[in-house]
């Protein structure tokens, strides 16, 4: 992943993510969606999809975890569970469309294997993840039509599992889904993690219409 992809408002699997809004059926077919994500800026961004999907799908994170991520990351807009598809047949299936798309301007084009998941800010990102587990479960529990299970663990799994990056971005993404509320001193040290990891401000700054929510 390049340092201009982490300067986007979102990339690779969390920004696809944010296509399964709920009328994204209107914008077509399942994998139609995937394919013009990877399909974004005449390609470049199927590298990032690439990635992160690669990254979860080789990760020891259990299948169910990788479940409960897509399903409150989209707040089941795509319902893979209610389908009767597993997390990791879900990413097969992205993984699949990013190498078409790869393919199409290289006919050799082999993924590199993942590389090990940064330790660094993994410990800040658990104590976030640790700081909305009173509210953020709730939130899940509350909600009308899109409860899911296991989805703090699954984040805790994410952050040391499949690394700190993909598990933050996951975590904004859930917190945004069920407008779990955020005082300011959290959002501030969202920004500085999100600037410690290279984003650019509008990724972190799709939640700051948490702030002092209650």
């Amino acid at each position: 992943m390049t340092t201009d992809w982490r300067a986007a408002p979102d990339f690779g699997l969390t920004q696809l993510t944010r296509r399964f809004h709920q009328d994204w059926t209107r914008e077509g077919t399942v994998l139609e969606i995937v394919a013009s994500s990877a399909d974004s800026f005449g390609g470049k961004a199927a590298p990032a999809l690439l990635e992160d999907s690669l990254r979860l799908l080789e990760s020891p994170l259990p299948t169910w975890a990788v479940t409960s991520l897509w399903l409150a990351a989209t707040c089941r807009g795509y319902d893979i569970d209610r389908l009767g598809v597993d997390g990791r047949d879900w990413l097969r299936q992205i993984i699949d469309v990013c190498l078409q798309r790869l393919r199409k301007d290289d006919p050799a084009y082999h993924p590199p294997a993942p590389a090990p998941p940064s330790e660094s800010l993994t410990g800040e990102v658990l104590d976030e993840i640790l700081l909305v587990t009173p509210q953020l479960p709730v939130a899940i529990t509350e909600h009308a039509w899109a409860r899911v299970g296991g989805v703090v663990p699954a984040l805790n799994m994410a952050a040391t599992q499949a690394g700190p990056d993909l598990a933050f971005r996951l975590l904004l993404r859930c917190l945004s889904e069920y407008w779990v509320p955020l005082t300011q001193p959290q959002y501030d040290r969202f920004a500085a993690l999100g600037e410690r990891f290279g984003y650019g401000e509008p990724l972190v700054m799709a939640v700051d219409h948490l702030i002092d929510l209650e």
